[in-house]
């Protein structure tokens, strides 16, 4: 008989910034009101593990490079303060936690390519993992880092063509059975979402930083300064609350740390 699917939210650590970066007119001077007050939201990075019965063991998110300090430009360790990240949030701690290392990994999915999702990569290189991306997403990002256009939240230090990259350039996809990929620009350019259809526990979406917090995806506040293209945003938005209302969706968002708790508190779900 075959085993179940799994699938199991790993604690990758936690950064903070100012509330303007995800709501729209967040912490806005108004004539009113010409000196607001700044407020830090506490946010979570956590990646998806998924034990599949047919395609091995599988990583949606990666987190931050575990020497994040020697490699993040000055002003981005000022703007967005790494607040927790210990030994216990190494991406391979966290697979020993579950009984796996490093080697067991099948295929690695990167939503999107910015350093708190992608750094991790380092604890992959040397290795032949696929690494899944959105075709968009790889294009822009290598540009990115090369004209330095967006250098920044894009690093070198994993735009390394060693990598075994692997291109979906596709909207839709189930690259797996039961696992779902949607490119859902916005926030980044080919920035993909993931949908997990488990046998007792639901299909669970993943939006990955289409939403940073429950508040973009439930009042449809949309980003604020991290905003790419508010066209796309706006599509974005629509395709996932359509997802959510055909598959009875549970929707975990990119950094929500309350969301997080509630589903990891469940332990491996099935």
């Amino acid at each position: 008989m075959t085993k179940p699917m799994r699938m199991s939210l790993i604690d990758l650590g936690e950064l903070s910034a100012d509330h303007g970066w995800f709501f729209e007119g967040g912490g806005c001077a108004t004539h009113s009101h010409p000196n607001p007050e700044s407020t830090m939201r506490r946010l979570k990075m956590y990646g998806v593990v998924i034990e599949h019965p047919k395609d091995g063991l599988i990583i949606y998110e990666l987190g931050a490079a575990p020497n994040y300090k020697e490699l993040w430009p000055e002003g981005v360790l000022d703007v967005f303060p790494v607040t927790r990240y210990t030994e216990e949030n190494r991406v391979d701690t966290q697979l020993l936690k579950l009984g796996y290392e490093l080697e067991d990994v099948s295929a690695i999915i990167i939503g999107h390519l910015h350093l708190d999702h992608a750094g991790g990569l380092e604890f992959f290189r040397g290795m032949d993992t696929p690494i899944y991306v959105h075709r968009d997403e790889l294009m822009w990002a290598w540009h990115a880092v090369a004209t330095k256009e967006d250098l920044g939240g894009y690093l070198p230090h994993y735009m390394d063509p060693s990598f075994n990259w692997k291109v979906i350039d596709r909207d839709e996809v189930e690259i797996w059975e039961n696992v779902h990929l949607f490119l859902t620009p916005g926030h980044t350019k080919g920035l993909m979402a993931m949908q997990v259809d488990l046998h007792n526990s639901g299909s669970f979406l993943f939006t990955n930083d289409t939403c940073f917090l429950k508040e973009n995806y439930r009042d449809e506040v949309a980003p604020g300064w991290l905003i790419r293209d508010m066209y796309e945003w706006r599509r974005s938005m629509r395709k996932l609350k359509d997802l959510e209302k055909s598959n009875d969706a549970h929707v975990l968002f990119g950094h929500d740390p309350d969301v997080y708790d509630q589903f990891a508190g469940k332990g491996i779900l099935d």
